[in-house]
This record gives structure tokens, C-alpha cells and sequence, in this order.
């Protein structure tokens, strides 16, 4: 019978295969979590925490949160969700948002109808990306029975207003193309550029 080996001599192959191991990588170490990983994932959760108190802004940073993946798996539906509430709540960024994810059918299916309410709220704001969203669903015909170049016009000339160079370089094309018979009358061009120019002035009234 052989005798059984001693402690020592266990706890040196032990130690030896241990090193052996080690040595061609087949033990993996624990990594130290990455710590602003850790501090995202904290700075999610106090988020969450501090927009179920329903503050609009906090809600569409919330929003931002999931839709950037900072803190927590992306996904674009929670995302929709807290700017949908926060848009609900008056939010002029989060209603351009809405509308933009409604257009475009992320987070939720794709329906320029609710894409054109959203964007008409935050456009009559004074929102100048919204004021080309709707401009250019009313020119493409985007979920509408047919093109409105009428009001297509008058928000581009709103946006040109606020400095917006894409509308101020797109507005000569429309004039040259369809701002004329059969596409548009007289009459409608002028009153299309009527509305912008009052809806600017009571604008600069508001903010002035």
C-alpha cells in the first residue's frame, strides 16, 4: 500500500499546476469593474428615480439615457416612452422628438399623421429643426392625400426667418418649380407668404 501523500506535498502541486495554469491563461482573473461604467450605470438609476417625479426636462434625459444606451441596454421603446410623457407635458424638444421618431418609426411604428401634430406643436414654438420636419412632410406628401406646397412654403419662409440656411436655399428652388400654375396660384403663394411674415411678427412680439 502506498502511503498517502503528505499535506506539503499537496500543497506544492497544488501550487504548481495553479502556475502552470496561470502561465498558459487557462485560469481567468476577475476583472476589475470598469468604473465609469459603474458611475453610468448609478447615474441611470438616479435618473429613473428622479423622473417618476414627472419634471418634462428630467423625463426627456431619461429618454436620451435609453436612447444613447448610457447606463443601461439601448432600446429605443422606453426611450420613445419618456419623451412621449414628456412631450405630453409641453417639452418643445421631446415634441420635436416625438415627431421625429414617429416619422421616422423608431420606438414606435412609423405614422407621419401623429409625426405632423407633433411637429406642428413644437414648430408653432419656435422650434426650427420641427418648422423643416413639417415643411418638408406638407412638400413630400407624407401621409397626406396630396402635396401642400402652400404650406410647405409658408415654413420654409418661417424657418429662412430664423436663420435656417437649408430653408433659405431650398425656398428659390420651390419659386422656381412649383410655387406657380398648375402646382399653386397666385393667390395661394401670396397668402402662404403673408401667414409667415405675420406668424414671424407676432413671434418677435412674443419674444421680444
Amino acid at each position: 500500500m502506498n502511503p498517502a501523500p503528505s499535506a506539503s506535498i499537496l500543497e506544492m502541486k497544488t501550487a504548481i499546476i495553479t502556475t502552470l495554469l496561470l502561465a498558459l491563461g487557462a485560469v481567468a482573473q476577475p476583472k476589475a469593474p470598469n468604473p465609469a461604467v459603474v458611475k453610468a450605470k448609478k447615474d441611470f438609476e438616479a435618473k429613473k428615480l428622479e423622473a417618476a417625479k414627472g419634471d418634462p426636462i428630467v423625463l426627456h434625459e431619461l429618454g436620451d439615457l435609453h436612447y444613447l444606451g448610457k447606463g443601461t441596454a439601448r432600446n429605443y421603446g422606453e426611450a420613445f416612452k419618456a419623451y412621449l410623457v414628456a412631450a405630453e407635458k409641453g417639452n418643445v424638444l421631446s415634441e420635436a422628438t416625438v415627431a421625429w421618431m414617429y416619422r421616422s418609426g423608431q420606438g414606435t411604428g412609423a405614422d407621419y399623421k401623429k409625426a405632423l401634430e407633433w411637429y406642428t406643436k413644437s414648430a408653432e414654438k419656435g422650434h426650427v429643426e420641427s418648422q423643416m420636419g413639417l415643411a418638408e412632410i406638407y412638400y413630400n406628401q407624407r401621409g397626406l392625400p396630396k402635396r401642400d406646397f402652400p404650406s410647405a412654403y409658408k415654413w420654409y419662409l418661417i424657418a429662412a426667418g430664423f436663420g435656417n440656411k437649408e430653408a433659405k436655399a431650398f425656398i428659390p428652388r420651390m419659386e422656381q418649380t412649383v410655387l406657380k400654375e398648375p402646382h399653386v396660384t397666385a393667390e395661394q403663394k401670396a397668402a402662404a407668404k403673408k401667414a409667415a411674415a405675420d406668424w414671424l411678427a407676432a413671434h418677435a412680439k412674443k419674444t421680444g
